[in-house]
């Protein structure tokens, strides 16, 4: 069983406090029948045995509906901060386009989280701002020691419950027999591997994902995490909104697991000047800077593009405006221009 599933009722509702900072403990007991002053001597353990019992059948209810999602659902300007203080990265060594950013910290935080606490977390970025180079980070980091699987979701089982399911089993090591008519039986398979073998499953590019999909992934997430299955969803910000604003009931139910949020905002200003003064680009005007910032829009992968090529065409010289305006033309089609904002195409 699960340290959850172990919990009293008091325990239950600070860990759901402490995963929804948004929420207050009035929040949740203003949909009980209990009095105020109840509510409050709650946590404090000040609720005489007498009536102790249907004070936690009342929270206890509460709780079933917040977690089926038909109530005190997320709000989607509540993404929780996860609490890393940017860090210089001025002495920092590349490899494969890669640097450890505040966005590297923040993913490995949150699969740290979910792999540690069995619990859902959604990590939303923009295309290029590092996700999957943050993952694979991490699996060469702390997800070394951790049983994990990543799944990448393309055109056909990012569409198809069946589809998904057996891509899901084959990568599991699970043998079925194929056809929508198995394909309950594919998924109960599914759940007992990881009952018996449980690990964080890390799924990428679900912004595409249906709704079908998402109900069998919520479905399996139900049916294991109280033997310690995690799950992380990664997606371009899409799938925030989706998630939050969505009306559709598969989409509602698996809002309302969702253990922490990461909105990943990419890079900022400072981790840009470091990024290349370690390429060794440290002349450049300061009006090419403002450019340069506008132009990549947060993405490392922009980034490295644009110092692969001024390191390769333009050496020691001084980086200007006509430089960036330059580039960013030759890499991305952009006709640039230093006195009008700029229109970064994803």
């Amino acid at each position: 069983m699960s340290e959850m599933s172990e919990m009293s009722t008091r325990e239950k509702v600070q860990e759901l406090l402490r995963s929804r900072p948004e929420l207050t403990l009035q929040q949740i007991g203003s949909f009980t029948s209990l009095a105020t002053s109840t509510i409050r001597q709650f946590l404090r353990d000040d609720v005489k045995k007498t009536t102790g019992l249907r004070v936690d059948e009342e929270f206890e209810r509460v709780l079933r509906l917040i977690e089926q999602g038909d109530i005190l659902r997320p709000d989607p300007g509540a993404t929780i901060a996860l609490g890393v203080a940017p860090k210089q990265i001025k002495d920092a060594k590349r490899a494969r386009d890669f640097y450890r950013t505040l966005t590297v910290q923040h993913v490995c935080q949150v699969m740290d989280y979910c792999a540690s606490t069995a619990r859902i977390g959604v990590i939303t970025g923009e295309y290029g701002v590092g996700k999957t180079e943050a993952v694979s980070y991490w699996r060469r980091t702390a997800g070394a020691k951790l049983d994990h699987l990543v799944f990448e979701f393309d055109e056909f089982s990012s569409a198809g419950v069946c589809d998904f399911i057996e891509a899901l089993a084959d990568r599991l090591n699970i043998e079925f027999t194929g056809g929508i008519r198995n394909g309950g039986r594919t998924h109960r398979a599914v759940c007992a591997r990881l009952r018996k073998e449980p690990m964080l499953l890390i799924f990428d590019q679900c912004e595409s994902v249906q709704a079908r999909v998402f109900q069998v992934i919520r479905q399996i997430w139900d049916a294991t995490h109280e033997d310690g299955v995690g799950i992380v969803l990664l997606a371009a910000p899409l799938l925030m909104q989706r998630l939050h604003y969505g009306r559709l009931k598969d989409i509602g139910a698996l809002t309302s697991r969702v253990g922490v949020w990461g909105a990943l905002q990419g890079l900022s200003r400072d981790e840009v000047s470091a990024v290349l003064k370690q390429e060794g680009i440290e002349n450049i005007t300061e009006g090419a800077y403002d450019l340069l910032w506008r132009a990549i829009g947060g993405s490392m992968r922009r980034l490295m593009a644009v110092t692969d090529l001024l390191v390769q065409k333009h050496g020691a010289k001084t980086v200007t405006e006509r430089t960036i305006e330059g580039v960013a033309n030759t890499l991305w089609g952009l006709q640039l221009n230093a006195r009008r904002p700029v229109a970064v195409a994803s």
